[in-house]
């Protein structure tokens, strides 16, 4: 049971472009895989949207309309040639497959890591029950693989120095229709 469940809330046409546009600009669409598991080395997949400014009534007001948390960089965090204080707003979970949608017309550079993130959070749906004292729960190793390709490749988009082509997904929703 999903601690903090999200509601779907309509938005303005103006509102989805407005996001689409921050997050073009001054987001990350992000995957990251980490071990959950010492023993086995079972990776854990995170999701989320990522914006971050100086400007904290840019993240109050994208906390305030499409919900999500925000967060300070202490001095330790705050880069060295940072002259002002950097704000961070985070979207996670369900909240993060429906922003992707709404902002899907609207986004221009980073329209391929938002369809990625869809294809990515539609694993989310096969997961078994929950184990272990985090919670982490049961993946088959055929999502795991899929959960993998999806990672390398927004990675790929990342990093301008990842060496990786781009992986194809044609044949994600074939797999995904399998499990």
């Amino acid at each position: 049971m999903n601690k903090y469940p999200y509601t779907i809330k309509e938005y303005s046409i103006a509102q989805c472009a407005y996001l689409a546009g921050i997050v073009d600009g001054e987001g990350s669409i992000y995957i990251g895989a980490f071990s959950s598991n010492p023993k086995t080395g079972t990776p854990h997949y995170q999701t989320n949207i990522e914006v971050n400014n100086t400007d904290k009534g840019l993240i109050e007001w994208l906390v305030n309309v499409f919900g999500g948390r925000n967060h300070f960089y202490t001095p330790k965090q705050t880069p060295k040639n940072s002259r002002r204080p950097i704000y961070r707003w985070v979207a996670t979970g369900e909240r993060v497959t429906h922003l992707c949608e709404i902002m899907m017309p609207y986004l221009v550079i980073k329209r391929r890591q938002a369809e990625i993130m869809l294809e990515m959070r539609k694993t989310f749906k096969h997961t078994g029950a929950y184990i272990g004292h985090q919670g982490t729960p049961t993946v088959s190793k055929e999502i795991l693989e899929i959960r993998k390709i999806l990672e390398q490749e927004m990675r790929s988009l990342h990093c301008r120095n990842y060496h990786n082509k781009h992986l194809p997904l044609v044949a994600m929703p074939l797999l995904l229709e399998k499990v």
